[in-house]
């Protein structure tokens, strides 16, 4: 089988081509920028996915394609920039996808669609109410894929929130592992007692694969998440431990850390988007029951776990320890 992956040189991406080519499947990647891999299974095209003729050219002859190339507020701050990555980007792939007759089509949603009033923990079936633009594109290119679906193509769409893990790249978790290392006090908004559920890298391209092989997998909409979620303060200690570094934190209360964070972005220096915030300032917990039960999925990474792996693996490359 040969699996088209789309973003594959991102933090996500590149962790699937690898759990691809574990699992010897053939992998054809498509991203702006080389991912670095060097394998006699993997070709790579480098362009854009907005690149209509080109999203045609990396499907031809695919069995599967996972489709994870995004654009984040983290990443793009020009949101047109943004929407054409996040929809068009998707348009072209489900085009290529249904012209090509591609068996499998996976698409990386997002727990954003949802919004930040959620229930606790949030079925799939909640409503959809994004307050960013991000959590809107996802909607959309969602819109786009049921409207495949009906049509008859195999899709499977996947929801996690903020992933983590080996690789880890998001500015305001590298800005707490760099303060950890080196000793220093890391923020924790509204004291860090609420639970932000993440989901390990790893255990999302396990999800994928698992749907790729099970046909059951077809029309679903899936949460991935974590178990046991921790507060976010409980995490950061389990770290610091981790570290051998003493616990050290800075609690800022909501109406500090929204004026903080609002200053902070117009000076374009913000670590933290101002609807990451939000969420963080309320438990943020998804239900993964379904995930579990079509796919036979379960985490196998807590998010103390998969942040220390994260941390492990940052430090190596960095030299910030005090």
């Amino acid at each position: 089988m040969k699996i088209l992956i789309t973003g594959s040189s991102g933090y996500l991406g590149r962790r699937a081509v690898q759990s691809a080519l574990e699992r010897e499947y053939e992998v054809v990647g498509l991203d702006k920028k080389p991912s670095g891999f060097s394998h006699d299974k993997f070709q790579e095209l480098a362009g854009d996915i907005t690149d209509q003729a080109l999203a045609m050219k990396a499907t031809k002859g695919c069995d599967a394609v996972f489709h994870l190339a995004a654009a984040l507020a983290q990443f793009e701050p020009d949101e047109y920039r943004m929407h054409r990555v996040n929809v068009i980007g998707t348009a072209n792939a489900l085009s290529a996808a249904s012209i090509c007759k591609v068996k499998k089509f996976i698409y990386m949603s997002s727990v954003e669609v949802y919004g930040i009033d959620v229930p606790t923990p949030c079925p799939e079936d909640a409503p959809m109410n994004p307050i960013c633009q991000y959590g809107r594109d996802k909607v959309d290119a969602e819109t786009l894929c049921t409207n495949y679906l009906n049509q008859g193509s195999n899709i499977t769409i996947f929801r996690p929130p903020t992933i983590n893990g080996p690789g880890q790249n998001e500015p305001f978790l590298v800005s707490q592992m760099e303060a950890v290392s080196m000793g220093k006090a890391i923020i924790l908004p509204g004291g860090g007692h609420t639970r932000l559920q993440m989901v390990d890298v790893r255990d999302v391209c396990s999800a994928m694969l698992l749907a790729l092989e099970n046909p059951k997998s077809k029309g679903e909409v899936i949460n991935l998440g974590s178990d046991n979620v921790p507060t976010l303060r409980q995490a950061a200690q389990a770290v610091y431990e981790h570290a051998g570094k003493e616990p050290r934190f800075v609690s800022v209360n909501a109406t500090l850390a929204r004026t903080m964070v609002k200053v902070l972005s117009t000076l374009h220096i913000s670590p933290l988007e101002a609807q990451h915030l939000e969420i963080a300032l309320k438990d943020y917990v998804f239900d993964n029951s379904r995930a579990r039960k079509i796919l036979d999925w379960q985490p196998a990474k807590t998010d103390i776990e998969s942040f220390i792996d994260a941390y492990d693996w940052y430090i190596k490359g960095h030299a910030f320890q005090a």
